[in-house]
């Protein structure tokens, strides 16, 4: 969660409904660990509302990170003897089928390792999500996932609790 400063963002979609009130939503799976608010409450922008359990997403993080680490591991040693061929092909000294055989074990590594920061970025995103926050002023109309109850915002966006705007 380091690259994260702040990680206050988080407000996932909103939608005015023909009330007045704003739906906040989750796009993150979980038990809903904390509501850090009341029916009624006024909340400034910003604003703790309520976490979501962070340990799916952190127990994908350090496998991920796991996987990263093994694909590093075989890469520099691939690297280092793709080079050393590549030095022996340039000089004649070894068959192009064989460079070529280890250029692409070298570049499928490559890619693999790619994929899998793409992930972590990912991941460390819905780990960001789970803490939400007050997208503008105003007060707490309903809670609508309480604290011990579970959302699935991965399959569908869910609506957590309804925003009033101050001033309406």
């Amino acid at each position: 969660m380091g690259n994260f400063k702040g990680v206050f963002l988080l407000l996932l979609l909103l939608s005015l409904t023909f009330a007045g009130e704003l739906k906040v939503y989750s796009i993150v799976k979980g038990k809903v660990i904390k509501v850090h608010v009341k029916e009624g409450q006024k909340v400034k922008k910003g604003q703790l509302l309520m976490e979501i359990d962070p340990s799916l997403y952190l127990a994908e993080k350090e496998r991920l990170l796991g996987k990263k680490k093994e694909i590093e591991a075989r890469l520099w040693k691939v690297e280092r003897d793709y080079n050393r061929l590549k030095e022996l092909f340039e000089r004649d000294l070894l068959a192009e089928s064989t460079f070529e055989n280890k250029k692409i074990e070298y570049d499928t590594l490559k890619a693999q390792l790619q994929q899998v920061e793409g992930e972590l970025k990912r991941v460390n995103t819905l780990i960001s999500y789970t803490r939400i926050v007050a997208p503008l002023d105003g007060r707490v109309f309903r809670i609508l996932t309480p604290e011990g109850s579970y959302t699935n915002g991965e399959l569908q966006p869910q609506p957590v609790l309804l925003l009033r705007p101050i001033g309406r």
